[in-house]
């Protein structure tokens, strides 16, 4: 915990962090308002401003070999999320008559989809850009 505090703490510093994650934070609520179901741009939309609130935490890095781990980790994760997903939908359909069991399983569920639609693909397109931004810049100099 002391640790997810002090990376808070360095973030909050850097100047283009709180400029980033407000925008972000902004354009999300703005899809929201808009609606999201069904309607490509309030998805875009939302997309964009999750994009830029996780470009916040990883803004400062350098070295186009971390977003290549980026991109790789969130390419893996994205197949992984999908079958935790219906795995812990599988197993509530199953034996979820236990009430405290069947909501875990089910936030569980949620959580693991909501990872392999939203996070997953931000983590991509952010490691892939932001890598290929670096590796070009790095061969420029």
């Amino acid at each position: 915990m002391d640790q997810i505090l002090l990376f808070i703490k360095e973030q909050i510093k850097r100047p283009k962090t709180l400029p980033l994650v407000g925008s972000g934070s902004v354009l999300i609520i703005f899809a929201l308002i808009m609606g999201i179901v069904d309607n490509l741009p309030g998805i875009i939309v939302a997309f964009v401003g999750l994009i830029m609130i996780v470009f916040a935490g990883v803004h400062h890095w350098r070295e186009a070999r971390i977003f290549g781990t980026l991109f790789a980790v969130s390419l893996i994760s994205f197949p992984v999320l999908v079958l935790l997903h219906n795995i812990f939908d599988g197993i509530n359909q199953n034996i979820g008559t236990i009430p405290v069991l069947n909501q875990l399983l089910t936030g569980l569920a949620v959580i693991s989809f909501l990872g392999a639609i939203f996070l997953a693909p931000v983590g991509m397109v952010i490691g892939l850009f932001a890598g290929l931004f670096y590796m070009v810049r790095s061969k420029t100099r």
